[in-house]
C-alpha cells in the first residue's frame, strides 16, 4: 500500500491541447500522479472528436501526448450507455441555467467523471471553467475537481 489516494485526471479538448503543446505542463501532471496519487491521466473517448483533425501537425501533437501518457489502450476512458444517458440529463439541466449552448462533449465528459467518481476522486483538466464547472455542480459530487488551465 502506497498511502496515496486514488485520483484520475480526465482531459477535455482544452486539456489535451494544452498538455500536447507544453511538455513542462505534461511533466508536472505526470509527476503529480507519481508523487501524490494512485491514478491515471485519461482522454475520454468523446474528446477525440474535438482533438483529431486529420491534419498532420495537430494530430502529431496529440499522438506525442498519447505516447507520453502511456500505452494507447490504457489511456482512453470509454463512454458507457449509462454515462451517455446521464450526459443528456446534465446537458438539459445546464441549458436551462446557461445563456449559451452547452457542448454535448462537455456533458459526456462530466457524466463520465461522475460515473468514475463512484470508485475514486476525479479531476477534470479543462480550459472551459464555466461550462465544465456548471455541469460538475449539477452532479453534486464532492470528489470531482476542476483544474482550469490558463
Amino acid at each position: 500500500m502506497t498511502g496515496r489516494h486514488r485520483r484520475d485526471f480526465l482531459l477535455d479538448s482544452g486539456g489535451v491541447s494544452a498538455l500536447a503543446r507544453s511538455r513542462d505542463l505534461l511533466v508536472a501532471y505526470l509527476e503529480l500522479l507519481e508523487l501524490r496519487f494512485d491514478g491515471a491521466l485519461l482522454i475520454p473517448v468523446p474528446v477525440l472528436t474535438e482533438v483529431r483533425s486529420g491534419h498532420r501537425g495537430p494530430d502529431t501533437l496529440v499522438d506525442r501526448l498519447i505516447n507520453a501518457i502511456g500505452a494507447e489502450d490504457d489511456i482512453y476512458a470509454p463512454l458507457t450507455v449509462e454515462a451517455a444517458s446521464r450526459a443528456g440529463v446534465l446537458r438539459t439541466e445546464a441549458l436551462a441555467l446557461s445563456d449559451h449552448d452547452i457542448s454535448p462533449t462537455d456533458a459526456q465528459l462530466v457524466a463520465m467523471a461522475e460515473e468514475r467518481s463512484r470508485i475514486c476522486a476525479v479531476t477534470i483538466i479543462t480550459g472551459d471553467e464555466h461550462d465544465i464547472g456548471l455541469l460538475v455542480g449539477l452532479t453534486r459530487r464532492t470528489n470531482i475537481a476542476v483544474d482550469v488551465l490558463g
